[in-house]
């Protein structure tokens, strides 16, 4: 009886051992937290957001109330299944430099660039994961929609 408490003992010490050493490193973002607050109203001022991969970018507020994030903000009308908008959002910023004025840039293929670094990005599908040149993704933000046609952008 004691060496099947002793092999038990054994087993979930190596089971906790095995649990540690294989869990992958997390990457953070080295893209700092700074608050995010849009509207995005494809029926009025953002109608150009309708098309599949159209995008847009903000570096400066509209409105009092917006927030914009570290380097800007980056919308793509990603791939959608059900034929709605499908909108994505990122910061601006490279992860890779984290500097709010190294911004990347869409293209119309549902990628970003960063014009120093020269990492590519894929936005087209809300991840945002690198795709060359860089380990980290693009910050990403998440879209609430909250009305017909109104979306909010927000950490």
């Amino acid at each position: 009886m004691k060496t099947h408490v002793k092999f038990v003992k054994i087993f979930f010490f190596f089971l906790i051992l095995l649990f540690f050493l294989a869990c992958e490193e997390e990457l953070y973002s080295p893209v700092p937290d700074v608050r995010v607050n849009l509207t995005i109203d494809l029926s009025l001022q953002d109608a150009d957001l309708i098309p599949t991969l159209a995008t847009k970018t903000f570096t400066k507020p509209r409105l009092e109330i917006d927030r914009i994030g570290f380097g800007g903000i980056l919308i793509i009308n990603g791939y959608s299944t059900n034929g709605e908008a499908n909108l994505f959002a990122y910061d601006l910023a490279c992860p890779v430099e984290a500097n709010s004025s190294v911004k990347v840039i869409p293209d119309d293929i549902g990628k970003a660039k960063c014009p120093k670094c020269e990492a590519i990005y894929s936005i087209a599908y809300g991840t945002g994961m690198p795709e060359s040149k860089s380990k980290y993704p693009l910050k990403s933000y998440a879209v609430r929609k909250i009305g017909e046609k109104k979306y909010n952008v927000l950490n």
